[in-house]
């Protein structure tokens, strides 16, 4: 990482929601092995199988998502940038301008904004995996977008040796 840039990726991989997740769709496939391959039933009042293997692999497909979600977020002289994947590919770039400000702070995921994952509304978004620190920044426009984040004291560093300059780039 350059001087002039920030970047941080952070991915849902060994949060507890992984882990969660990961217990019951393990626990869901014993299941399906036990009641479609030893035809032994699963439980007092087992499901219908069908109905077993659909659970099954909706867990299984949430658990890959999960694997393969990636928070990034990128800091650099004009612009700021985020990405979410799978959910979205491309950098959502904001340029400098754009911005009245951008904060690090504390906040609730669960109490702010109901959870983790794409979280709010279009003028109050949030993109978080897990931790209680974010970059906030509000946009000149009034909306809002909290970033969570896990390295505090190196954005607040980066944040701190660069300000908006008054042609609205950063500038050291």
């Amino acid at each position: 990482m350059s001087e002039q840039s920030y970047q941080e990726q952070q991915s849902f991989r060994y949060t507890w929601s992984y882990w969660l997740c990961l217990a019951i769709t393990l626990f869901f496939i014993y299941g399906s092995w036990q009641q479609l391959i030893l035809q032994q039933h699963f439980g007092d009042k087992p499901a219908p199988d069908l109905l077993l293997i659909i659970l099954t692999l909706l867990l299984l497909s949430f658990l890959v998502i999960l694997h393969f979600s990636s928070l990034q977020l990128r800091l650099e002289q004009d612009s700021l940038a985020v990405r979410f994947t799978p959910f979205f590919w491309r950098w959502r770039k904001h340029l400098w301008h754009e911005i009245q400000n951008c904060n690090v702070v504390t906040y609730q995921p669960l109490g702010d904004y109901g959870g983790w994952g794409i979280r709010g509304t279009t003028h109050n978004r949030c993109y978080n995996v897990s931790g209680k620190k974010g970059l906030l920044i509000r946009f000149k426009n009034g909306a809002s977008l909290m970033i969570g984040i896990q390295q505090e004291n190196e954005l607040k560093a980066w944040l701190t040796r660069w300000s908006v300059a008054s042609d609205n780039t950063i500038r050291l």
